[in-house]
């Protein structure tokens, strides 16, 4: 709710401006005309997310991408652009303008999204993520917010094992021939790797540094004719947050940075072959006491949950939290773009 932000949220008014908190650093968004349209409120987080308000009006392309690039821009990252989702994700996604994609990926509207850190499921992982809503459900459809930092307290032991397993990630794809069918957005391998030839996919998978760091990712024969991709990467990495005990002002917490329930086969959202999963980094399976303790220390790190209004921008470190959204009635349209990449910390 939006009273959970204005209690928590620190902001600070100087002149015309909004001097606005992020994780350890403040940066400046300028009150009224700002990217083209007026933006009339600004609520920063000492945590790492910033809500814009926008009064109602819906950015056009250009102007989301400056109110988001700018935000994170403003937060210490002073050169980083925008990245590209589709070229590096494992899902094919609608676009609507260069880097900007409909967050729709196949989730029914009466289920939940798990929360997952965008493409944490990779070795290298966007720093940011902004949403904007340009069509709110009549009912439901909360933005939600997840703390990793809080996470990874509540996991205990488990985030030790994290630490030192990692996870390892499952994507199904289909064969231009042998299974000409597949319809899941994974898509075929042929598409996904530009070659029809089985020994240069297996090579450039090997070699793909973004999504399995130096080990790479692994392409093998799946069931009835498709394909799967597997790789491992870690799944705890460090963020800076807002410390009165230090001396600098700032201190380096663990995060748990992944997307496991958003990727388990349990949430399968088709029928037939499962095209998502996601195990210990050792190849074995969570077990249910396992995901049953990853499911309650997950409903424990939700920080906020709000339903955004038309217009509305919100910017997130991507580190720091990870999203999902309630079920929703109705027509429901939200945009996103994400930052460029950095390997985990």
């Amino acid at each position: 709710m939006l009273s959970r932000f204005l209690r928590v949220w620190g902001l600070g008014v100087w002149g015309l401006g909004f001097r606005v908190w992020g994780s350890g650093f403040p940066f400046w968004l300028l009150r009224g005309s700002y990217g083209g349209i007026c933006v009339s409120q600004v609520f920063g987080a000492n945590v790492g997310a910033v809500l814009i308000k926008a009064g109602g009006q819906i950015p056009s392309t250009k102007e989301f991408e400056t109110l988001a690039v700018s935000t994170w821009q403003a937060a210490g990252f002073p050169d980083l652009g925008i990245g590209n989702y589709n070229k590096f994700g494992t899902v094919q996604r609608s676009t609507m303008g260069e880097g900007i994609y409909d967050v729709a990926a196949g989730a029914p509207p009466h289920l939940p999204v798990s929360p997952h850190s965008e493409q944490a499921y990779l070795h290298q992982v966007p720093r940011f993520c902004s949403f904007v809503c340009q069509r709110p459900a009549d009912v439901g459809g909360e933005l939600q917010l997840f703390d990793n930092v809080v996470l990874g307290e509540e996991l205990g032991d488990l985030t030790d094992k994290l630490a030192r397993l990692g996870v390892t990630y499952f994507r199904v794809m289909g064969d231009q021939v042998r299974s000409a069918n597949w319809s899941y957005a994974t898509g075929m391998w042929q598409d996904r790797f530009a070659t029809p030839s089985w020994a240069e996919a297996k090579s450039r998978a090997g070699a793909d540094v973004v999504m399995g760091g130096s080990s790479g990712a692994q392409l093998g024969p799946g069931e009835e004719g498709t394909v799967v991709l597997n790789w491992t990467v870690p799944a705890v990495t460090w963020v800076t947050v807002s410390s009165d005990t230090c001396s600098s002002g700032v201190k380096p917490v663990r995060a748990v940075l992944q997307s496991i329930l958003d990727n388990h086969k349990s949430v399968n959202y088709g029928t037939g072959i499962p095209a998502l999963h996601s195990t210990w980094g050792d190849g074995t399976d969570f077990d249910d006491w396992e995901l049953e303790v990853l499911r309650k220390a997950v409903a424990k790190s939700l920080w906020a949950s709000m339903k955004l209004e038309e217009g509305d921008v919100v910017v997130v470190d991507n580190w720091h939290y990870a999203h999902g959204r309630s079920p929703y009635e109705g027509q429901r349209k939200h945009a996103a773009l994400i930052s460029d990449r950095f390997p985990r910390a």
